[in-house]
């Protein structure tokens, strides 16, 4: 499972499932610093893509709410 903010670059190595938490900044790909709600709903949805089926190389974009 991949959380990732470059979808490009992480397109090429075709993970096996990962996510894009869009409007993330680099270095806060689970969101800001001492934001732990939008850290857990991150760390939730990233579990959650673990019980779909899915290609490999699909990436998939999310959107939080209070990022």
């Amino acid at each position: 499972m991949l959380v990732t903010l470059d979808k490009e670059q992480s397109g090429l190595m075709r993970p096996p499932r990962a996510i894009h938490p869009v409007g993330f900044q680099f270095g806060h790909s689970l969101g800001k610093p001492h934001d732990v709600e939008t850290q857990k709903a991150v760390i939730k949805e990233a579990l959650q893509q673990l019980t779909i089926k899915q290609e490999p190389g699909q990436i998939h974009d999310k959107e939080f709410p209070s990022y």
